[in-house]
């Protein structure tokens, strides 16, 4: 016989269980509200949460929606505030979340005209993430745009529903499928959709670049850079500078890699220069990653032309940026090894040059780091830093020493695992 869940069967009936949570979740938000007077800045974050909590517990587990409204309005409300003054996208992917959220609860209220507002708002936020990135927001997109469509159907509109639904789809679909919505619906919008044809074909890139298809991946690399120069003019959105930067510097990598170093130059100077006028606007060390990447490649090029003179600058730039990034975010370890392997590419630069005292502490430096990040960078690149400080030792008749290096890469070349 089947017990019935009851007073002593052990089981908490779910309404006792989410009543519960709302007593504690409404002490949590009036606790909170009180630190946060006292110290918003400090206490933000955490009160967005709770009333996050707080609202979709009622509307979603005690079917309060009514209730639940005012918390989610306060959550959106502080989460404005938040994007004013932390550009971070992760800030602004909250917001489209939390102005999502809060239109479904309108139109669950009986109110899709306003939740209409919310919905359109979220996509407004979360479009400019992902014209810069669509890798890496696309769902996110692709969520706020299936809010949309549903509000839209609610309010008889259903050619404009249709469109948002089809351009989720596409957002979850494949690369290619992508490229052909947007680049239709930029040929009859172009104002709007030209933003998005252009990360589309980044990203169809991208997919092509991580197959191992370079040669294919470059007419998709070369339009969007050329969609992306004409969107980055004098006055535009940061956000635009930024992937017309990023772009810039993708394509003169993949033209690195076809051999093609000397076309390659332009594209990378050019984004040097973008991502350094970027760079000075930020302060935080951290937003200056991506300068120090471009400058390694332009470091990389030069060298590839023979002019390592010339690249030395480059490199060591990158190295002191890696360095400042990596001390201030001693915790996180993903930043030394960045640093890693450009104290390899200066340690290198510094060999051919024949400044072989000069280079070793670099070529040592990027050995050790190499070491301690192996999970994260692996054998291969040990084993290139290793081969580097062995001719720079040797050029210092530092022969033992060199030998020992040479060692310890062919062991880790024959422990390399074969590819699948």
């Amino acid at each position: 016989m089947v017990r019935k869940a009851g007073r002593h069967s052990g089981v908490i009936p779910a309404k006792v269980r989410w009543g519960r949570q709302l007593r504690a979740a409404r002490k949590t938000v009036a606790k909170e509200r009180g630190w946060f007077k006292d110290d918003p800045q400090g206490w933000r974050s955490a009160l967005t949460s709770s009333l996050t909590t707080l609202g979709t517990l009622l509307a979603e587990k005690l079917d309060r929606p009514a209730e639940a409204l005012p918390f989610l309005q306060e959550a959106v409300a502080l989460r404005r505030d938040k994007v004013e003054t932390d550009k971070h996208p992760y800030c602004r992917i909250e917001l489209a979340q939390s102005l999502s959220t809060l239109g479904e609860l309108q139109a669950q209220l009986g109110r899709p005209a306003e939740g209409l507002r919310y919905a359109e708002e979220a996509v407004d936020v979360c479009r400019p993430l992902a014209e810069t990135d669509l890798a890496r927001y696309r769902s996110d997109l692709a969520k706020c745009l299936r809010t949309l469509g549903d509000l839209l159907a609610a309010l008889d509109r259903p050619a404009v529903a249709q469109a948002a639904q089809d351009e989720a789809i596409a957002l979850e679909g494949e690369p290619e499928d992508l490229v052909a919505l947007y680049r239709g619906l930029a040929d009859a919008d172009p104002d709007r959709y030209r933003p998005a044809l252009a990360a589309s074909l980044y990203y169809r890139y991208d997919r092509l670049r991580r197959d191992d298809r370079p040669a294919e991946a470059l007419p998709f690399v070369e339009e969007a850079v050329a969609l992306r120069r004409g969107l980055a003019g004098a006055g535009a959105a940061a956000h635009r500078r930024i992937a017309l930067a990023e772009s810039l510097r993708a394509l003169g990598a993949l033209l690195g890699q076809l051999d093609r170093p000397a076309e390659a130059l332009p594209f990378v100077e050019e984004a040097v220069a973008l991502r350094r006028g970027l760079a000075e606007a930020d302060a935080p060390p951290r937003r200056r990653l991506a300068l120090a990447l471009s400058l390694r490649l332009l470091g990389r090029l030069l060298a590839q032309l023979d002019r390592p003179a010339e690249a030395l600058p480059f490199a060591r730039e990158a190295v002191g940026l890696w360095r400042g990034v990596a001390e201030s975010q001693a915790e996180d370890r993903r930043y030394e090894a960045g640093l890693a392997i450009s104290l390899h590419t200066l340690g290198e630069l510094l060999a051919q040059l024949d400044r072989p005292a000069e280079a070793l502490p670099f070529a040592q430096e990027a050995v050790d780091l190499h070491r301690a990040r192996i999970t994260l960078l692996g054998n291969r690149n040990l084993t290139g830093a290793l081969h580097t400080l062995a001719e720079v030792l040797t050029a210092l008749d530092r022969t033992a020493e060199a030998q020992a290096a040479r060692d310890e890469a062919t062991a880790l070349g024959e422990t390399e695992p074969e590819a699948p």
